[in-house]
């Protein structure tokens, strides 16, 4: 079976059991917003010592933003009873670490390449602030709206390997 297929069921079920079940997958965007968090905490903290000798003022906001990404995706995940009601308040954390992270990668970027990836970084962050705007009103609906999508995606890959073959 192609991989296309595959991934398109497996998007197609998540988008099924999200869209029926919207306070369990609220808990489940939230687990899954604590791991991200965290590991892109450890990142930027890793990326922070490994400039440290070129630019450490850049290097201790790295490690800083890595620390408080790390903490707060920490908090997310232990913190399970009350994450459907916050769920908008991820986003907006999540969307103000991505714009910081962001608007140090344009200031600090090396070559073209860091710089697009700084831009879309910050980009993501601004998306993620309007998100959490509109998910501020019912954060349930924002697990119905990620539902509805990943069938669309679903459904999307499995055209994509049918009209391959």
């Amino acid at each position: 079976m192609d991989i296309r297929k595959v991934i398109g069921i497996i998007l197609i079920i998540l988008g099924l059991i999200f869209a029926i079940y919207p306070v369990y997958s609220a808990q489940a965007v939230s687990w899954i917003a604590g791991v991200a968090l965290i590991a892109f905490g450890i990142g930027l903290i890793l990326d922070g010592f490994s400039i440290w000798s070129m630019m450490a003022g850049v290097s201790a906001a790295k490690i800083l933003l890595g620390i408080i990404a790390a903490i707060i995706g920490f908090m997310f995940l232990y913190k399970v009873d009350a994450l459907s009601f916050i769920i908008a308040y991820q986003f907006y954390i999540i969307g103000f670490i991505l714009i910081f992270v962001g608007l140090l990668g344009i200031f600090i970027a090396i070559d073209g390449i860091s710089r697009a990836t700084a831009i879309l970084t910050l980009i993501l962050g601004i998306i993620c602030i309007i998100c959490a705007f509109f998910s501020l009103s019912q954060p349930l609906y924002t697990a119905v709206i990620v539902g509805i999508c990943m069938i669309m995606e679903g459904i999307t890959f499995l055209a994509s390997g049918i009209i391959d073959e």
